[in-house]
């Protein structure tokens, strides 16, 4: 009894946690093109090119630089539901606020008519929420932060001066971190003793995926694709460690959870978290000399997230997860107008199907549809360019009710409402 007790606790604890949805892509990644709506896979404008369509350095003349530094405030609410069976709670619960700071660092060069490289170095995924200390769902998610590095050489080959062709190789780290109190004893009736805090950490190093892409341009015209390949990230030997409170279920929570004293409340453990494949297809058509307008179309492979495998040191605690994602599309929308030769003004609009069903809706990530707005400006002196902008994000509110009966999988129900703003800020320097 002792052990089952423990090991359900424990299990549910630590799986539930590993769900991630459509919010930890991140396709902000350049100032100019983030205040675009990022749609910008068939227009060059800077080595920022890289991220989106990285085929287009070929159109890029000499070296440009160019680094763009995002700041992501995200905010949310939870009210949990009040329906039969279930305690409903009016309090508003609000997510802890905090601000991640995404990057985006470019370098091309071009060879000659024929060739160009380049390097990126850029943050394409990453998620991080954190509730307060007595939020009632801390048992399912109290903390959770997701890091990605890719680092990204390119080169592009243009077999005619109007068209790019390019292959990138992406070298992938990335680190998880996932914190969240203990339960134990919880029945229908009882809503059960909090009993603890676990905490998961990991790294995934040197992961390899690749990216192919293409651009076609004309004096107004531009056509783009783009397509970065899946990369299975491994956490090896991840540290789980457990911290029990001085409560009267002490003794018999620790003998689950270390199998009697086989295993230390610090163990080793490891999982899988693959970020997703995309293809993003575009037009862009020069209106007028001073103004250009581009749509974009992503869609994203999530179905990755069938299910995810959780392997710790007490097989005791291993178990699969299913998660059940589907795959989602973005609708970009953006564009640029030239007030004259130094200063640009841009706006754009994403529309950003989730894939996350409501079952799985948590407050790890409460993510739902999404619509984007977008604003910014340029402004270049000589070789130097300096780009801002902001975006704000409305994800509205989504419920786990549907028809009055409860759908998340922990069996922990609401309404939640979140929104974030972004504000960007690049420089570019170009040499001829």
């Amino acid at each position: 009894m002792r052990k089952i007790l423990a090991t359900v606790a424990a299990v549910s604890l630590l799986c539930s946690g590993m769900a991630f949805g459509a919010g930890f892509a991140l396709g902000e990644a350049s100032a100019r093109a983030s205040s675009m709506g990022n749609a910008v896979v068939a227009q060059a404008y800077d080595a920022g090119t890289l991220f989106y369509n990285p085929s287009g350095i070929g159109f890029l003349t000499g070296t440009h630089f160019n680094g763009s530094f995002m700041a992501i405030a995200p905010k949310a609410k939870f009210v949990r539901a009040n329906f039969e069976g279930s305690a409903g709670d009016p309090t508003i619960h609000e997510a802890v606020d905090q601000v991640f700071p995404p990057v985006g660092l470019y370098v091309s060069h071009r060879l000659n008519d024929k060739f160009a490289f380049g390097l990126s170095f850029s943050t394409p995924f990453g998620l991080g929420f954190k509730w307060e200390d007595d939020f009632p769902g801390r048992f399912i998610s109290k903390e959770v932060d997701l890091q990605s590095f890719y680092l990204t050489p390119v080169v592009a080959v243009m077999p005619t001066k109007e068209l790019s062709l390019a292959v990138g190789l992406d070298v992938v780290f990335s680190n998880v971190l996932l914190r969240r109190n203990l339960l134990a004893f919880s029945t229908d009736t009882n809503p059960g003793t909090d009993v603890g805090e676990t905490e998961l950490k990991g790294s995934s190093m040197g992961k390899i995926g690749f990216n192919v892409s293409a651009m076609y341009q004309t004096k107004r015209l531009g056509l783009g694709v783009a397509y970065r390949h899946s990369v299975k990230n491994e956490y090896d030997e991840a540290d789980v460690n457990f911290t029990l409170y001085d409560t009267p279920f002490k003794t018999l929570v620790t003998g689950g959870l270390t199998a009697n004293g086989t295993y230390g409340l610090a163990m080793s453990g490891s999982a899988e978290i693959t970020f997703p494949a995309s293809v993003n297809a575009g037009i862009y058509y020069k209106l007028a000399d001073n103004l250009g307008v581009e749509v974009d179309f992503l869609y994203t492979f999530w179905n990755v997230f069938d299910e995810i495998p959780l392997n710790f040191e007490n097989d005791a605690l291993s178990q699969v997860i299913p998660e059940d994602y589907e795959d989602a599309f973005q609708l970009r929308l953006g564009a640029q107008y030239d007030v004259n030769d130094a200063l640009a003004l841009r706006a754009g609009y994403i529309y950003d199907q989730t894939p996350q069903p409501i079952h799985s809706v948590s407050p790890l990530l409460p993510d739902n549809d999404r619509n984007d707005f977008t604003a910014g400006i340029g402004y270049k002196t000589g070789n130097l360019t300096v780009d801002a902008g902001f975006m704000f994000v409305n994800t509205g509110k989504r419920s786990t009710l549907e028809n009055g009966v409860g759908q998340n999988e922990n069996g922990f129900n609401g309404t939640y409402s979140a929104n974030a703003t972004l504000f960007f800020v690049g420089l570019g320097y170009h040499l001829q």
